[in-house]
């Protein structure tokens, strides 16, 4: 327990919290889910049973992928949750804890599960946020016991350490915390609508169902086929492994693995550097592609535009370089998206999938005007950075939350 009893931050219309108790003072009843069988699991069920997986790491219920199963009434009758109990896990992700609320259908938590059903000393999303602090993570930790999975025993829940606040100020801290959890939502549900909205247009946009026109107005030609050793030049990277990176390397290098762990379309920010001299250096404009894995082709089929030179380009990645006037930023996202699966088609391999330019040139591609490129790369470089902007506001709102956590707490 820390030293100190008073959070570093409060709601200035409270002062009092009492120190130093235990859990248990403020919970009513709590109870491990019942054992069941798998084939006790019907859709046709009377119940549905709360996994560790059915709970997100913020504690939300992911109610629609919760399993039913057909199970005797009274056993359902003793262990059913009602609305506001705590539902803990106790594996694997020991301590994870949710605020149930009422369904159309009885639920109950699973076997790695306990019901706490708190008494009126207690706010139950007070206590959802409360056990993911620091504090108490460290206090749960200190009773799980190690195995070849994790337990946290029903018992010692009881007996984790904290201070507590009046149930005024515990309903006044959730409802802040959980404004900050909504704003959070809404700002996922843009992003996963936004990239759904991405992926969609892509489609229309490369089948030509939808063009882009000139300045004046008027059409663009038709898109002309070609191979793609027509377009396309190869050149290969080499050497540059992982053991030479270094922080603050004076040279910045493109591992092939990043190219399908962590680069998108378009490399904004290169995130590795080397002393080494070793690798290829780019020239801007350059099309990056991962020549092999241990998984399948479809994970090579990622195409990353290049829009900067003198980069150190490792081994196992080819590079594409245009013989016409091209704009790279197109063709990765043609490549990566409405090619992908033929682009992955062409690796070869069992246990290690190579994709190299000698298997792929062959390939039949679209060739706009470099024009009607250069527009559709604008359109769809302004989509990811809309994404971008609000994969950073979610990772701000998340952080801020994380800093009240720590500081509305004790």
């Amino acid at each position: 327990m820390e030293n100190s009893i008073t959070p570093k931050l409060r709601f200035p219309e409270f002062d009092n919290i009492q120190p130093y108790i235990k859990f248990g003072k403020v919970v009513a009843s709590n109870i491990y889910g019942p054992r069941f069988n798998a084939k006790d699991y019907d859709n046709e069920g009377n119940v549905k049973t709360i996994r560790g997986t059915d709970v997100s790491s913020d504690g939300e219920f992911l109610y629609e992928q919760i399993p039913i199963a057909n199970l005797d009434q009274n056993l359902v009758d003793r262990h059913k949750l009602e609305d506001g109990d705590l539902v803990m896990i106790t594996t694997a992700d020991c301590g994870l804890t949710g605020v149930f609320r009422k369904q159309n259908i009885d639920y109950i938590s699973s076997a790695y599960g306990v019901r706490i059903r708190l008494n009126d000393k207690g706010y139950p999303y007070y206590f959802k946020y409360f056990f993911q602090t620091r504090h108490a993570k460290k206090e749960v930790a200190s009773f799980v016991r190690k195995a070849t999975v994790a337990n946290l025993p029903g018992s010692d829940i009881l007996r984790i350490k904290l201070n507590l606040p009046s149930i005024e100020e515990q309903f006044k801290i959730a409802t802040f915390l959980t404004a900050i959890d909504k704003r959070i939502k809404i700002l996922e549900k843009k992003k996963t609508d936004l990239e759904q909205y991405k992926k969609g247009v892509m489609q229309k946009i490369f089948s030509q169902e939808i063009r882009f026109k000139k300045e004046d107005g008027t059409d663009f030609p038709d898109w002309e086929e070609k191979k793609l050793s027509e377009v396309f030049s190869s050149a290969k990277g080499q050497g540059l492994s992982k053991g030479k990176i270094e922080e603050n390397g004076e040279n910045e290098c493109v591992l092939y693995g990043e190219l399908y762990t962590t680069y998108a379309e378009v490399i904004t920010t290169i995130i590795s550097r080397t002393n080494s001299n070793e690798g290829v250096k780019s020239i801007a404009g350059d099309l990056l592609v991962p020549c092999s894995t241990t998984t399948t082709g479809i994970d090579l089929a990622n195409v990353t535009a290049l829009n900067k030179a003198d980069v150190l380009l490792g081994g196992d990645i080819t590079i594409l370089r245009g013989k016409e006037n091209v704009d790279n930023t197109f063709y990765a996202y043609y490549l990566s998206n409405y090619k992908k699966n033929e682009l992955a088609r062409f690796g070869q391999g069992t246990t290690i999938v190579h994709l190299y330019y000698n298997h792929f040139k062959v390939m039949k591609i679209d060739v706009p005007k470099v024009e009607e490129q250069q527009k559709i790369a604008s359109f769809l470089v302004t989509i990811d950075n809309s994404i971008q902007t609000l994969g950073e506001q979610i990772e701000e709102s998340r952080l801020f939350k994380k800093g009240l956590l720590q500081k509305m707490f004790v």
